[in-house]
């Protein structure tokens, strides 16, 4: 990884009044915490394919903004510690973060529970993967070069390197600090799943469904009110940009990070992304219109800090726990009606059948990691695994209506999308299930639809979880 200076896009801003207003607002309060921030640029030294479009060809052409990897470490006063790293990039698998994980805790001491990695989901972002054989590697299909693959590994090894040592920094950097949280929301965040059409459910704007539209933001100020830090999420896609796009870029969660730093200076804004499994941003736009979405996600977070905001206090609790998610238990001649399916499903299918055929056996579950940190009363933060549709994040905040709740996906291991029992009966993109043999390295027979039975799993889990940070 490199820092280099970014001079590809200048802001001349007059900061308005009511971000020097926020700056000043924790003059009275007393810090109760500890928190430290680091920062990497992750942005690849050499051109290599880009992850989430099928139709791209070969390597980014150029990166537009740089993209990161930032750590934010918090201690609360009776010296419990957890590190939240968050990145711009389409996901990360638990090969590669149980690796990083295993590193972190022989540096530092830390816990699996005490680590939690969010990604933005962003498809403008590298291709990660620890597999140096392009062979029979779908991600690699359309850059099926030893080059390339050598390349990717090469970046995904340097990737660990970096976020190992990103975490170490945020660690030593760990000061007096005043922690703070509140909500707002954005309008571009809209359903992709389509009305049924032939049977089928296609990727289209559905203005009727479902969506999570909040914005969470945590403020993190140093003693004297000056804001060191500032974590926001939303639950949609990272995909204002298209295929047509083939240039490295944080997306529309890039370009609000870079708006909200460029009006409050010395500021570090982190995004975490939510349940948007079945949204994504509309419009869908060329790079003026993406940066419009993220400057309307950067004045979300500045109508938050100008609003009362709620202060954290108390104590940092952590849960962490394997689960094993159930897949449905289909026969070749069970699969053939959604290998016959026009939606994305049917290549999930006939890659089971193409297993079931080599004599191997379709698994039974696949075992995802739940995290949820308690911040005293006064905050818990959710982290689900992997792309999970916004009906849970919705029944979560139904469920705790009183709970001071945020709910955030992509955190700690990224295998395919997390339906619900309503799209499981549906089908359609999300359907689509456990994908792991797309990216990683000996998991082809990590592959299967998702039962019905997923969504009692993952709300009674998560749940349970929550009452054992209280």
């Amino acid at each position: 990884m490199h820092r280099k200076k970014n001079t590809r896009h200048t802001f001349f801003l007059t900061l308005p009044l009511l971000i020097l207003g926020c700056l000043t607002s924790g003059l009275a309060q007393g810090a109760t915490w500890r928190a430290g921030i680091a920062t990497v640029v992750i942005t690849p030294e050499t051109p290599i394919p880009l992850v989430g479009y099928g139709a791209r060809d070969k390597p980014f052409e150029r990166a537009d903004i740089d993209i990161y990897a930032k750590a934010l470490a918090v201690e609360d006063p009776d010296g419990h510690k957890g590190v939240l790293v968050t990145t711009d990039l389409v996901g990360v698998q638990a090969i590669f973060f149980d690796e990083v994980c295993r590193r972190i805790g022989e540096k530092t001491g830390l816990t699996r529970a005490q680590i939690m990695l969010n990604a933005s989901h962003n498809h403008t972002g590298p291709l990660l993967s620890l597999n140096p054989d392009p062979a029979g590697n779908v991600a690699y299909a359309p850059f099926s070069t030893p080059v390339a693959a050598d390349d990717v590994v090469h970046y995904t090894r340097q990737l660990q390197d970096a976020v190992v040592a990103v975490v170490e920094k945020a660690l030593a950097d760990l000061s007096p600090a005043v922690l703070s949280w509140g909500t707002d929301r954005v309008e571009f965040v809209m359903n992709r799943r389509s009305e049924p059409e032939d049977g089928n459910y296609w990727m289209r704007p559905n203005p009727k469904g479902s969506t999570d539209k909040r914005v969470p933001v945590l403020k993190v100020a140093a003693p004297n009110g000056d804001v060191r830090a500032l974590l926001l999420g939303c639950a949609c896609h990272n995909t204002g940009l298209t295929a047509d796009h083939n240039i490295i870029s944080g997306d529309y969660a890039g370009y609000a990070q870079e708006y909200i730093e460029a009006k409050i200076p010395g500021v570090t804004a982190m995004f975490m992304s939510g349940c948007g499994a079945d949204a994504n941003p509309e419009p869908r736009t060329d790079v003026p219109g993406v940066r419009k979405l993220g400057q309307d996600l950067g004045d979300a977070v500045f109508r938050v800090l100008e609003g009362q905001m709620r202060p954290i206090e108390g104590s940092l609790k952590v849960a962490f726990e394997m689960v094993d998610l159930p897949l449905m238990q289909l026969t070749k001649e069970e699969l053939e009606p959604y290998a016959a399916r026009r939606t994305t499903e049917n290549l999930m299918a006939k890659h089971m059948i193409g297993q079931l055929e080599a004599g191997n056996t379709l698994p039974k579950h696949y075992s995802a990691p739940f995290a949820v940190w308690g911040f005293g009363d006064d905050l818990t933060l959710v982290g689900l695994p992997s792309e999970v549709v916004s009906d849970y994040a919705n029944q979560l905040y139904g469920a705790l209506p009183d709970a001071p709740l945020w709910v955030a996906a992509y955190c700690n291991d990224f295998f395919g999308y997390v339906p619900t029992a309503r799209i499981v009966r549906e089908g359609g993109h999300e359907f689509i299930g456990v994908t792991t043999y797309l990216w990683g390295k000996d998991l082809n027979t990590q592959v299967g639809f998702f039962s019905e039975e997923v969504e009692k799993v993952l709300m009674d889990t998560t749940l349970r979880m929550v009452k054992e940070v209280k």
